[in-house]
């Protein structure tokens, strides 16, 4: 038995479908009105110029020539979405987006059945849960407190993005190890994405890959394979 738990959430404990099909779009319509009402701070902004820089130099995009061109910064995010760029000021935009979306109830996360129900067993066990997602933690934590079960916050104990870290890369889970105070051996993590399984057992992580609906397939491996959360 683990004596934490780490939860992506995309694949895992949400369907794809849900990310790419209504949270995407969401904040692709609402991109430019809240660039234009919203001014970026500081350290975004300069984020974004510097990723767009990289891009310019390796000719991906054109270069963002004038920082207060709202056209600009729409076009060169815009164009992340589209690529799905696990980029953390696009996620930090995103997720502003997204709160305005779950506060006014245009927006609900969908969440699998058995998640409600795994994270009552997780606190009945006093297992400790946390998640573990690319997305900003605002946008986590909007996740968990507009599902389509209700207000789930209490059964997480923090969240994690890619500050420690990208999820395909071994350093991250040894810094969530050492932020959650629980040994390497100790920790649990569950995804849908074979590079982060394999990252996360380079660090001496358990690891189980979970099989939902709508989940890419996954190439040949030896990791556990999950339909559902739930303790047998």
């Amino acid at each position: 038995m683990p004596k934490s738990i780490i939860l992506d959430i995309e694949g895992t404990i949400g369907p794809i479908s849900f990310v790419h099909e209504i949270l995407f779009p969401y904040s692709t319509e609402r991109l430019l009105d809240y660039l234009r009402k919203e001014p970026l701070p500081k350290d975004q902004l300069e984020s974004i110029l510097l990723e767009n820089k990289k891009d310019f130099q390796n000719s991906d995009f054109a270069e963002i020539t004038d920082p207060s061109d709202i056209r600009q910064i729409h076009a060169y995010l815009h164009h992340l979405i589209r690529i799905d760029r696990k980029f953390g000021a696009l996620k930090w935009v995103q997720g502003r987006i997204w709160k305005e979306g779950f506060e006014l109830g245009d927006l609900k996360a969908e969440l699998f059945e058995d998640v409600p129900i795994f994270l009552k067993q997780c606190k009945e066990k006093s297992i400790p849960v946390y998640i573990y997602s690319s997305g900003s933690v605002e946008a986590q934590i909007l996740f968990m407190q507009y599902s389509i079960f209700g207000d789930l916050r209490e059964f997480i104990q923090a969240y994690f993005d890619t500050k420690v870290g990208g999820k395909r890369e071994v350093e991250s889970y040894k810094n969530i190890a050492i932020q959650t105070s629980c040994s390497n051996e100790d920790c649990a993590f569950y995804t849908d994405i074979l590079e982060e399984a394999q990252a996360a057992s380079l660090a001496g992580w358990k690891v189980f890959l979970m099989n939902r609906p709508g989940n890419k397939k996954q190439p040949e491996h030896n990791f556990p394979i999950l339909d559902s959360l739930l303790f047998r």
